[in-house]
């Protein structure tokens, strides 16, 4: 037995490397090295010769001596230009400092020009002294006429070039203006308050302490915080997004900038990068003057979507491929990366490089404990105090580049409103439209928001407004209840359409919607109906709504069960009166198959609990219930989930029986109640239209019995014509009397009265 505790030898680490001798110098290196002496030497003898030459020519001693320190300082410059070309050559090593480096580059590049200038001079006054025989002081005293000219003639080249350039790019800086709305406070107002933004307020808070931070911004910088480049608006169409866009407007004490995403998108290759510089331009602008400045993109999603070769298509383009840059100069402009002004950079460039040039004016002086700098300092990156807004209900598509922090990062949700935010933006809206009294008693309010779930603020307001329009068509100043029924019933389910249909249309269709009524009643007690109507609307011949008694934001099965059965309750009930159904259900069976689909498949939600006998009944039902255009369409971009769960042999056996199951207790439910469902349809059909209250008032006229367990099956669902039934396992059809499949095999004794199963729809 091995011993544990004993180990291999490790092996032993691996020699190292022998270390390289250390490089000598090049050649030509040390013999400049050798030569730096001797060169100092002639740089000195330069000096005295040129004083005692100037001495002997009868100048006095102090012009002697600038004019000897004169060339030394030229000589000097000429020996720095020559070693820094030596340095860029590689021919000698450098062996200093980065402050020391900087100061000698800045030399070279200061002496470079001059001496460029001083071959042009001697050019010039070559040319005047020899080719024209005239002295140099003459060719002195010519040259600021000469100068002056050629400065005319170069100012008349530009403004011929301007002129040219207006004229070709003028149309397009143009462009690049329109779509930008700037305001300054004072200038423009939107008529809009942070208090008329209803139904948000958690997203209101947050903008109000963001907006805080950008008016105090330089403090909050002071303070150690991290200034806030963007922020992103998100949700549905119609919450309050642009509207709280234009609030900050109306009362932020900084200038805004107001544009939309697809103001970037131009017709020509650049424009939408040119569009954004001008956006910065103009927001820099009012930043400098007003100590900050926002900009509000609305539709940003246009803008920030993503990019090619990111998952995405990027933005579409005009013509030439204009609207794909935007994005990528808005993230440069976002990050920051500022220079000082042009003009700052120049004159520190020149009045450091000058002083350089001198080579005997020093960095910094000592005074006593103080370091005295003798050059203008580095100058500082501008910190701009802008801040950037978007909208947008598609943050899906947005590039991952634009929502990481430091950018639009920071998101604020705006939601659909719950029963007391339609409230406050009701009594928001109704201040505003001239009504009836009696819309404003409490009951009425609070119906009003019942029935107005899922509406946006936006749509809130248009209920109002079309409304008001009905009410002046009717000749009456104020809006009454019955204007918001029609108005309200215009926006969800389209204009009314002035069609009669024959008396036996019109009874089927009541029918039809009061079996959804009498289903929601029974199976979602929970639900309120809100709207019953059977008023031809956006192609459907009626229309039944319901929604919660109480705001809710998930679902139990039974829930999922009930909102089944509501869907099918038509179904059920034409085949009680008819013996058949008509293709108006149709869109009833695809979102039954839909949600029967998601139960089983997404959900985890298996069938009802019953015995093998009503198992398999149910589920025999269901396979004729199962709608195949649900499996035919996914939202755009999503997983097709029907198509895959009904390709599930199992899975699909759950979702008939589910469908089944739901089938038999609505049909037992019409059976049960068949006369008072068909007093009510005439009702309704005198009505036309039912609203809320209304609606419970008339499903309250009738005694209404529940299903049992006990009672009878629709038989005639059971069997195709010719006495052909169905194999309970892969539903292939079989001949009456078979004892087993003969495709899978599967035994098909039925445990039930074959009598039942072979009665003809």
């Amino acid at each position: 037995m091995v011993d544990p505790t004993l180990r291999a030898p490790e092996p032993p680490d691996p020699p190292a490397p022998p270390a390289l001798p250390p490089s000598e110098p090049p050649v030509t290196a040390r013999a400049f090295s050798a030569l730096t002496p001797l060169l100092a030497l002639v740089w000195l003898g330069t000096g005295l010769s040129m004083f005692t030459f100037l001495l002997i020519r009868g100048y006095p001693i102090v012009t002697s001596l600038l004019l000897a320190a004169g060339t030394m300082l030229y000589l000097r410059g000429l020996f720095t230009v020559f070693r820094r070309a030596m340095i860029n050559r590689e021919i000698i090593r450098e062996r200093t400092s980065r402050e020391r480096r900087i100061i000698d580059v800045g030399r070279a590049a200061t002496w470079t020009r001059l001496l460029w200038l001083s071959v042009l001079t001697a050019l010039y006054l070559g040319y005047y002294v020899v080719v024209l025989d005239l002295s140099a002081t003459t060719a002195l005293l010519a040259a600021p006429g000469l100068i002056g000219s050629m400065l005319q003639s170069l100012i008349y080249v530009l403004a011929l070039l301007l002129a040219n350039f207006l004229l070709f790019f003028g149309p397009f800086l143009l462009y690049a203006r329109m779509g930008l709305n700037p305001s300054d406070p004072g200038d423009a107002s939107w008529q809009v308050r942070l208090s008329d933004v209803r139904g948000q307020k958690a997203a209101v808070e947050e903008m109000q302490k963001i907006l805080r931070l950008i008016e105090q911004g330089n403090k909050y910088i002071q303070s150690g915080g991290l200034r806030e480049r963007g922020i992103l608006m998100v949700g549905p169409p119609g919450t309050g997004k642009t509207m709280l866009a234009k609030a900050i407007a109306s009362t932020l004490e900084l200038p805004i900038l107001v544009t939309s995403g697809a103001s970037f998108v131009g017709m020509f290759l650049g424009m939408d990068v040119l569009k954004v510089l001008m956006m910065s331009r103009m927001a820099k602008k009012r930043a400098k003057k007003w100590g900050g400045c926002a900009i509000f993109i609305d539709e940003f999603d246009t803008l920030g979507s993503r990019r090619a070769g990111m998952g995405g298509g990027g933005m579409m383009g005009g013509m030439f491929g204009g609207g794909m840059m935007a994005l990528n100069m808005l993230l440069v402009v976002m990050d920051g990366l500022d220079n000082p002004s042009a003009i700052r950079r120049a004159i520190r460039k020149t009045v450091n490089a000058l002083l350089d040039a001198t080579f005997i004016i020093p960095q910094r002086i000592r005074l006593g404990k103080r370091t005295l700098p003798l050059r203008l300092a580095p100058l500082k990156p501008p910190r701009y105090n802008i801040f950037f807004m978007g909208a947008t209900n598609r943050p899906q598509v947005l590039d991952e580049a634009v929502t990481r922090p430091g950018r639009f990062g920071r998101q604020i949700i705006f939601k659909m409103p719950d029963f007391d935010d339609r409230k406050d933006i009701a009594d928001l809206y109704f201040s505003r439209v001239r009504h009836d009294k009696r819309l404003d008693e409490p009951d009425m309010r609070d119906e009003f928001a019942r029935i107005t779930k899922g509406y946006s603020p936006a749509m809130i307001q248009q209920a109002l407004s079309v409304g008001l329009m009905y009410a002046f068509e009717h000749g009456r100043e104020g809006v009454v209840w019955e204007d918001l029924r029609e108005a309200m019933a215009n926006i969800e389910a389209g204009l009314a359409e002035p069609i009669q249909y024959s008396e036996r249309e019109t009874l089927a269709t009541a029918r039809h919607e009061m079996g959804h009524a009498v289903a929601n009643r029974f199976f979602i007690p929970d639900m309120k109906s809100v709207r019953l109507s059977i008023r031809k609307r956006g192609g459907s011949l009626g229309h039944h709504q319901a929604v919660d008694a109480e705001e809710s934001f998930s679902k139990f099965r039974s829930r999922m069960a009930g909102d089944l059965r509501w869907g099918i309750g038509s179904i059920a009930v034409e085949r009680v009166f008819y013996g058949e159904n008509s293709q108006g259900v149709s869109g009833d069976l695809m979102s039954a198959t839909r949600d029967a689909a998601l139960m089983v498949g997404v959900f985890g939600m298996g069938p009802d609990r019953r015995n093998d006998e009503d198992s398999l009944r149910a589920e025999m039902i269901g396979h004729r219930l199962i709608s195949a255009a649900a499996a035919l369409q996914a939202p755009q971009g999503d997983p097709n989930v029907v198509a895959t769960v009904l390709r599930d042999r199992e899975k699909a056996r759950d979702v008939a029986q589910i469908l089944g199951s739901a089938y038999v207790d609505c049909w037992r439910l019409m059976v049960k109640n068949k006369d008072a469902i068909d007093r009510l349809a005439r009702v309704l059909i005198e009505k036309k239209e039912l609203v809320g209250k209304e609606i419970d008032e008339l499903l309250d006229t009738v005694t209404l019995v529940g299903p049992e367990t006990a009672d009878a099956w629709p038989d005639f669902l059971f069997s195709l014509d010719g006495g052909m039934h169905l194999c309970p396992r892969c539903h292939r059809l079989l001949p009456e009397g078979a004892r087993y499949c003969l495709h899978c095999g599967e035994s098909v004794v039925s445990p039930f009265n074959a009598a039942q199963t072979t009665l003809k729809s």
